[in-house]
């Protein structure tokens, strides 16, 4: 039996608040809530992934960019019905890729795309194929195996 849920948000410190509220409004979390300090100054501003899965944004960053290799946060992935579809709509915003998209499948059989927030945040964008290796392990951890171990050399 599982301990947890899911997860519930991810909590960003951004450097320009304005900025990353009006991203993830534009990529389809809509802010539900704010929360003011006494100074009444925005603490924490939540976008709404589902019903139970929140982005935070907090104020404050250093102004540099997220650093894409160091330890902690490297991406968070958002997952699509339509990769095509949802290419559109990013380019309707004006939200563009961070490199063009290759042709075919990832190595695990998903279709994928990125783009970056105001802070230089990873997203991976992904399609998730019905015979991808995540559904073939989660599959088999289910039926009592143990989890897969693939070489992708």
């Amino acid at each position: 039996m599982a301990i947890f849920k899911s997860l519930g948000h991810i909590a960003l410190r951004v450097n320009d608040l304005d900025a990353s509220v009006a991203f993830y409004n534009a990529i389809g979390f809509p802010e539900v809530l704010r929360l003011l300090n006494k100074e009444s100054n925005p603490w924490i501003v939540y976008h709404r992934v589902s019903n139970d899965v929140f982005i935070e944004l907090f104020p404050g960053g250093d102004g540099d960019p997220s650093p894409p290799e160091k330890t902690g946060l490297m991406h968070l992935c958002l997952t699509v019905e339509d990769i095509d579809a949802a290419e559109a709509k990013l380019g309707e915003a004006g939200i563009s890729l961070m490199r063009p998209r290759t042709p075919g499948r990832g190595v695990d059989g998903n279709r994928g795309m990125w783009i970056a927030d105001p802070d230089g945040n990873q997203i991976e964008i992904m399609e998730m194929a019905p015979g991808c290796i995540q559904y073939q392990a989660v599959q088999a951890v289910e039926a009592g195996g143990r989890p897969h171990v693939l070489s992708i050399s």
